[in-house]
Order: C-alpha cells, then sequence, then structure tokens
C-alpha cells in the first residue's frame, strides 16, 4: 500500500471514530458517511463508487420516509441523463464501455438522496463532506512541513511544493479544499470548529496552487456576494454567525506572517496568480490546457448531431493529440467541451440541467459550491466525482421540500449527530437544533 492509500486509510479511520463516538442515530451516521463518501475520487469496488453503495445503505435506513416532490423533480433528471447514456450506444469514437454505468450509478444515486432525504439528512451530508476535506486539508499542510512522508509536486511552481492531501493530484485538493471553506464559512458550526476549518481549508486552497480552483472559487464567492447584496436591498438581512470574526483574524495573521517569514512563497503566488487569466510561453500546464481545448473543437466539428459517444473526448491527450486507438482517459479537461463532443445536441439538456441548477440555487450552500465545481472543471474536469452530483441533489432537494403534505412520514430533527455549534473542547450533543434551521443564504 503505497503513501497515498495510507493517508486515504488514516483519513477514514479518525471519520470513524469521530461517527461513532458521537452519532446516536443509525441514520444521522448514515447521512454523514454519506458525505464523507462524496469527498472521495476514486473508491470504488467492483468499479461501482463507494458513494453509491453508502447511498444504498442510507436509503434502506429511511424508514419509508418519501418526499414526492424531491421524486418528482429527481424523474425528471433521468431524462437528460438518459440521452446522454444513449450516445454511448450511437457514438463511433466510444472509448469506455463502463463510462455509460457510472454516469448511471451516479445519476441513480443523485435521485435517491433527492428523493429519501430531510432537511436534516442533507445538512448532515454536507457536515460529512466538510469533515472530508478538512482532513485532507490537515494532512496537506502536514505534507508541506515535512511531517507527513510524502514528496510535494511542481517545486519550481511553489518554494514549498504542492501537496496533494488524500487526494490524486494539487488540483483536487484545491477544489475540495475551497469547497471546505465554503462549507466552514456557512454552516452552523460553534466557534472554534469554524475558524479551525476555514484556516486549515484556506491555506490548503493556497498552497495547492490550482488555478482552476482559484477561479472557481473567486467565481462562487463573488456570483453569491452580489445576488446576497441585492437580496438584501429588498429587505433581507444575513444572518450572522459566530467565529467568522474569528476566522478573518487568524487568515489576516497568516497573510502578515507569509509576507514577513516567507517571501519566496508570496513571489510564487503573484507569479501564479499573473499566470491565472494569462498564459505564458513557460507555462506548460497552460499551453498544455490551449492545446487540448483547440483539439476538442476539432472533434467537435466532426461529430454528428448525436456526437462522438460518452467517453470520446478522452481521447484528447494531454497535448492536445487525438488518441485513435484506447486512451487511458475517458474524460477530457473541460466539461462543456468534453459533453458537446460526447453527445452535442443529445447533451444539451443535462449540460443545462447543472447550468442553472447551479445558477439557480447558487445562494445556497449547496448550490454556491455547485458553482465552485463547475467552474473549476471548466479547466479539472470533476463532473464525474460523486460530489457534482450530491451537490446537485441537495441543491434541486433544498427549496420547498419539506412541506407535511409532499413528505410521509416527518422531517423532525432526530436525536443524535455532531454538534458543531458547541465547542470541540465540549462534549458532543445533539445535533438537533441544527435541523431546526434552514440552511443559510446570505
Amino acid at each position: 500500500m503505497g503513501i497515498p492509500e495510507s493517508l486515504l486509510v488514516l483519513a477514514m479511520s479518525i471519520l470513524a471514530v469521530v461517527v461513532l463516538a458521537t452519532h446516536k442515530s443509525g441514520r444521522g451516521m448514515g447521512s454523514f458517511l454519506l458525505g464523507v463518501s462524496a469527498g472521495l475520487v476514486a473508491i470504488q469496488v467492483f468499479r461501482v463508487h463507494v458513494f453509491t453503495i453508502t447511498a444504498l445503505v442510507w436509503v434502506l435506513q429511511s424508514r419509508g420516509l418519501f418526499n414526492a416532490r424531491g421524486f418528482n423533480r429527481a424523474w425528471r433528471m433521468l431524462i437528460p441523463v438518459a440521452l446522454m447514456a444513449l450516445t454511448s450506444l450511437l457514438g463511433d469514437m466510444v472509448n469506455s464501455e463502463t463510462l455509460v454505468f457510472q454516469l448511471l450509478g451516479l445519476a441513480v444515486t443523485a435521485m435517491v438522496i433527492m428523493s429519501y432525504s430531510t432537511a436534516l439528512d442533507r445538512q448532515q451530508m454536507l457536515v460529512g463532506l466538510l469533515a472530508v476535506t478538512t482532513i485532507s486539508s490537515v494532512l496537506a499542510l502536514l505534507q508541506v512541513v515535512g511531517i507527513v512522508p510524502i514528496k510535494t509536486w511542481h517545486a519550481t511552481i511553489s518554494t514549498l511544493g504542492r501537496p496533494i492531501g488524500i487526494y490524486p493530484e494539487p488540483d483536487w485538493l484545491g477544489m475540495f479544499s475551497g469547497i471546505g471553506v465554503l462549507l466552514a464559512w456557512r454552516l452552523p458550526l460553534g466557534r472554534w470548529w469554524r475558524i479551525f476549518a476555514v484556516s486549515a481549508n484556506t491555506a490548503a486552497l493556497v498552497l495547492a496552487f490550482a488555478r482552476a480552483a482559484w477561479i472557481g472559487f473567486g467565481v462562487a464567492v463573488v456570483l453569491t456576494a452580489v445576488i446576497g447584496y441585492l437580496i438584501r436591498r429588498r429587505g433581507k438581512q444575513k444572518s450572522a454567525g459566530q467565529g467568522r470574526g474569528g476566522s478573518v483574524l487568524v487568515l489576516a495573521l497568516a497573510t502578515a506572517g507569509a509576507f514577513v517569514f516567507l517571501p519566496q512563497l508570496v513571489i510564487d503566488l503573484t507569479v501564479r496568480l499573473n499566470r491565472t487569466f494569462q498564459v505564458q510561453q513557460d507555462d506548460i500546464s497552460g499551453q498544455a490546457r490551449v492545446r487540448q481545448f483547440d483539439a476538442l473543437m476539432r472533434l467537435a466539428d466532426m461529430a454528428p448531431l448525436y456526437g462522438h459517444g460518452l467517453s470520446a473526448s478522452g481521447r484528447v491527450g494531454v497535448w492536445g493529440q487525438i488518441i485513435t486507438g484506447e486512451s487511458p482517459n475517458n474524460v477530457a479537461s473541460n466539461w462543456l467541451l468534453a459533453m458537446w463532443v460526447d453527445g452535442k445536441f443529445l447533451a444539451v439538456p443535462l449540460m443545462l440541467v447543472l447550468i442553472f441548477t447551479a445558477a439557480r440555487y447558487c445562494r445556497t450552500i449547496s448550490g454556491q459550491a455547485l458553482v465552485l465545481v463547475l467552474v473549476s472543471s471548466l479547466f479539472s474536469n470533476a463532473t464525474f466525482f460523486p460530489v457534482t452530483w450530491l451537490l446537485l441533489a441537495l441543491c434541486l432537494a433544498e427549496v420547498k421540500l419539506d412541506k407535511p403534505s409532499s413528505v410521509r412520514g416527518h422531517d423532525a430533527p432526530r436525536q443524535g449527530g455532531l454538534n458543531f455549534r458547541q465547542s470541540p473542547f465540549q462534549s458532543p450533543g445533539s445535533f438537533a437544533q441544527i435541523g431546526r434551521t434552514r440552511l443559510e443564504t446570505p
């Protein structure tokens, strides 16, 4: 077992201890672990992602709880997914015959979450996602200082090297730590929990030097802030969250410390930021992405109305070459161009579902995180990651779905779970109080 796999086992062991020590509700534990599994990338059993397996176990604990309105939205989402899946039968350049099953598995998992989740379930899922991203960020910081024995990436880009956390590469660490910052800032947490989670995830987001994640995070924050400002001008007020001032203070002190003690890191960050919006001749990854985009456009021009078939975009190599034989990749780096190449007009409905869902619900926590993922996926494609489908499901299940008339059973808070409104130095109590509060919007 390699070092990354060992780190993943360590992270999961820590989470298991936390869950078993604090959760009294089996369903609450299942919701939390479902969120954790969405924060993993390539953990599969017989090519079935652990996210889907966890969801199936979780739904068995639903005990008849069924959300009719959520189900109505869920089966409608199946239509654009089915059209995209159909391209795997029609296309002439299909690279993987199994990617379609992964797509269907993720879509069905999202439908299950929409059809059977309550407000408390959904919040527990987000807390689980925050937990795994924060642990990954902490491990990334330990990698940078040399406590965790794993070599960081690209010393020519960052004087400290680019850590990876529990993920295969720094770009994914950047995206997930960006999600962690959003969740830590907006979920109803206790003061010290918030300060710790915001600080750890922000540090990992910066040190990952992942430009795609930086752009996605910036767009998500600015979009939500602008819409939130317009809404507040009409009379709605943003609720205050304890620990936010402390988080800002810690980040300000860390920034000042970097300028004083790590001037080379500041220079590296400045250079990286300058290259974010303008590709330089010596920017290898930037040049590679430009060539990939050009190759995808050429493939799209050659594609019939139904595209080249799901996974065909994976035939575009790192340097933009079109691989005629079997390719090690099944998706391209830009999710919009990838879907256009794979399915062309049959892919448009699924593209619109993702875009309009993110835009419509960007003021919710899950919606803002989905904006980050989709924007980041324009450069590092994560649309086949479980986190995308979890956030999509939470967005579509979030609004006006918890009325008694639409849910068989009840949406009352259950006892048990992590009480993140408490200090981490107090004993964990009921998570029910969090469940009584709607997920805040700015």
